[in-house]
């Protein structure tokens, strides 16, 4: 049984469409597939959850068909169900995983390579917990997760996408850009302290801070192009002591990579660490937006494969 969890509205309705198209093709309608669209914000990890525990021992493979928010929620509604393969079929409007996994842009070869299972990428992705809970509560992340300016960029995006004006213009491209605009004006640098693989470190005036899996972030910049899919270290990015306009340049760069050789960022390769703050900070993790004190940081060990059409030799 393949199930396919789809967001029909992201990037537009681009999710609808391009389940409109798979439906009619061949390999679709002679393949056991049960769809399930998502209507409200975390719906899709609640339908993961629920086709696991009820069906786990038939699902061949979940399918999600939406941006990087709906993939975030599927993962974290299986990470009780590792042994489940997950295809991956790119419908939003960042698309910054299946940049950093090398996905083809065709759906339909994209769902036929899934269905024939001819390719898959070994994955492990991030784990986080925030403010002391239990592990029990630990969720995983597959892109990035960060803290500071990039944050609270995304946040101010979203709200932006949100608008419908904004929808019907198919602007959706434009919404970091904006945001970025939106926000750096008033943003406050953070005070930080750092746990790096048990060497603690007081950190004043960070802008910004990120932990990847691969380079890409916020619909193609290129935030950790050091980063790599492995399964035993994290990348790790800061900006520290650096003025607006600069900051600016930073932006202006980092599609290309060419910000770290800039001297207020540093990158660094860790297995763990936690991020400690006196006060609330905002925080995102593959586009999704909360507040923590406190928050530790770590790579899964499980392997998590991931089905697709790739642009390289599968893993």
């Amino acid at each position: 049984m393949y199930i396919f969890i789809v967001n029909t509205v992201s990037a537009n309705g681009r999710g609808l469409k391009i389940l409109k198209k798979l439906e009619t093709d061949p390999l679709f309608q002679s393949s056991y597939c049960r769809t399930f669209r998502t209507e409200y914000k975390g719906h899709a990890e609640k339908l993961a959850q629920q086709v696991a525990e009820i069906h786990k021992e038939q699902v061949e493979c979940v399918v999600v068909i939406g941006g990087d928010g709906t993939l975030h929620e599927v993962v974290n509604g299986l990470k009780h169900f590792n042994w489940i393969p997950i295809g991956f079929i790119p419908a939003g409007s960042g698309n910054d995983f299946g940049r950093g996994v090398g996905m083809v842009r065709d759906p339909l070869a994209i769902f036929r390579s899934i269905v024939s299972k001819k390719r898959h990428k070994l994955y492990w992705p991030g784990v986080y917990l925030t403010d002391n809970r239990t592990q029990k509560y630990y969720r995983h992340f597959m892109n990035n997760i960060g803290f500071g300016l990039e944050a609270e960029v995304s946040a101010a995006a979203e709200q932006i996408k949100s608008k419908k004006w904004f929808s019907l213009l198919k602007l959706s491209k434009l919404s970091y850009p904006l945001g970025l605009f939106a926000v750096i004006k008033n943003f406050k640098p953070l005070q930080i302290t750092l746990n790096l693989e048990g060497e603690r470190k007081q950190l004043d005036n960070v802008w910004m801070m990120t932990v990847s899996n691969h380079p890409y972030l916020g619909g193609g910049m290129k935030i950790n192009p050091t980063a790599k899919i492995q399964p035993d270290s994290l990348s790790l990015l800061t900006v520290q002591n650096i003025t607006r306009w600069k900051l600016l340049l930073l932006f202006m760069s980092v599609y290309w990579g060419k910000h770290i050789k800039l001297k207020e960022v540093s990158h660094f390769q860790v297995s763990s660490l936690t991020i400690d703050s006196e006060i609330p900070i905002h925080f995102q993790t593959d586009g999704q937006v909360g507040k923590c004190k406190s928050c530790r940081i770590s790579k899964e060990t499980e392997t998590r494969k991931i089905f697709g059409a790739f642009t390289k030799l599968t893993s």
